[in-house]
């Protein structure tokens, strides 16, 4: 089931770079969370830091460069790497621009 998943986001995968420093979740609970209190810049780093321990969540650089997608059931849910790791990570959609694959590239 998971490989039949993996091929069908594969098929829709395009490529995506972070426009500022963010993160991804293993869950749109957790995105949601962290969302709600990144304006309060001390909450949010232990927070974060909190799921980064338990696994929960990942740092995503400025300007890094990701597979994803954009998930049918919340348009602002990026869902990143499901296709290499599966299920990969759900991130905020507007940290994120659309690149062609000469971006991607650097040509």
């Amino acid at each position: 089931m998971s490989l039949i998943l993996a091929v069908l986001l594969a098929a829709v995968q395009a490529h995506y770079q972070a426009r500022v420093l963010t993160f991804g979740c293993n869950s749109s609970t957790e995105v949601a969370e962290l969302q709600r209190i990144r304006s309060d810049p001390k909450t949010f780093q232990n927070r974060f830091l909190e799921l980064v321990t338990y696994g929960q969540c990942i740092a995503i650089a400025k300007g890094a460069v990701v597979e994803g997608a954009v998930e049918s059931a919340d348009r602002s849910i990026l869902r990143l790497e499901a296709a290499s790791s599966p299920p990969g990570y759900m991130a905020p959609m507007s940290d994120f621009k659309q690149v062609k694959a000469a971006e991607k590239s650097g040509k």
